[in-house]
């Protein structure tokens, strides 16, 4: 299975005021210059070591990277917007009026346009903390649950242990992939470090079975064995779901590039949509053969999650409250999947 990953560009909005004529600050670092300019089409952002770095402004928020290291970094609040350049540099550009507060390190510049032209200021420490005193970052609290995600199946007895009978599965072949396209957060905290995560996803179990064998629904509704002579390259059943999370997140500290730890809890209820058995065989030539069935597999399952995450290292556990199949249907077991986030949305 071949999965595509897609990477996303995110685009916000810097707010300042239009003119006729272009409008350009240019701010000098060690080996770049960011340059932001102005003009009745907008607000363009541009990193010019190279000139070939440009993001055009539209919406919220602005990222502009130079190789994997991020150089600027834009946010727009209500109380102006916000510009981290590098590891220890802020810019604000107050819309409110024409000017350019620059914080490099101890030192700052004060760039302020009016009609009787350009002034200049530099700032100390006494003047950074003036200046830059109303302009607190003000993070957005963004859960995780949108993304791509891959883990390995199984499923545990009322006892706690694998089932040792013809259901039992081989587990280095039992895949679940998640594909949660939709997320809505909801902010509990004043820092923006504690929520709740919801939204919808798609998410596909492989249950692939160590013995020779396959499995059915009778005329009763239960789940029995069927044991082939031919030796079988794959067995299994498949089950697809549409997934609702009720997740609560909580943010820790951030370190100094702004990159936070999150543990996330909470309920993910699944509601089946179809499923099937599969299996594959060489007699001499390859056959394969698939049987859409309900296999008596409970249309509802509520699982709970755990979610830890930083940087690229994002690892879920999901286990199941409820039975996989129906009282009475088949042995009772509780599916557990763990697995990793390949690509957050």
């Amino acid at each position: 299975m071949k999965y595509i990953l897609l990477s996303v560009l995110f685009l916000a909005t810097l707010l300042i005021q239009n003119k006729a004529n272009p409008d350009t600050t240019k701010v000098k670092l060690k080996t770049s210059v960011v340059k932001i300019v102005d003009s009745s089409d907008g607000t363009a952002v541009k990193v010019d070591d190279e000139g070939n770095e440009q993001t055009h402004v539209t919406s919220d928020t602005v990222k502009v990277k130079k190789g994997s290291s991020k150089i600027v970094h834009i946010v727009d609040n209500f109380d102006g917007t916000e510009v981290v350049v590098g590891q220890n540099g802020n810019i604000i550009v107050d819309e409110r009026e024409d000017t350019v507060r620059i914080k490099i390190g101890g030192k700052g510049i004060k760039i302020t346009d009016s009609y009787d032209g350009t002034n200049i200021e530099i700032l100390d420490r006494n003047d950074l903390q003036r200046e830059f005193r109303d302009f607190n970052f003000k993070r957005r609290f963004r859960g995780h649950w949108a993304g791509f995600e891959l883990g390995m199946n199984n499923y545990l007895t009322s006892s706690g242990s694998f089932p040792n009978s013809f259901l039992a599965l081989n587990p280095g072949k039992s895949w679940n992939v998640n594909i949660n396209f939709m997320q809505y957060s909801i902010n509990l905290s004043k820092k923006h470090n504690i929520g709740l995560v919801t939204g919808l996803g798609f998410q596909m179990n492989d249950y692939k079975f160590s013995g020779n064998s396959s499995i059915t629904k009778d005329e009763s509704g239960n789940i029995v064995e069927i044991p082939f002579d031919v030796n079988l390259s794959m067995s299994k059943f498949h089950a697809n779901y549409l997934t609702l999370p009720l997740i609560a997140e909580f943010h820790l500290n951030a370190d100094k590039y702004g990159r936070r730890v999150y543990v996330g809890a909470g309920l993910i209820g699944s509601f089946k949509l179809w499923s099937y058995t599969k299996i594959k065989y060489y007699d001499p030539g390859k056959i394969k053969a698939k049987d859409y069935s309900d296999l008596s597999i409970n249309p509802w399952q509520y699982a709970a999650t755990f979610r830890v995450g930083f940087k690229a290292i994002k690892l879920f556990v999901n286990y199941n409250l409820n039975s996989l199949f129906m009282s009475g249907r088949a042995e009772t077991l509780y599916p557990i999947s763990i697995g990793f986030v390949l690509l957050s949305f």
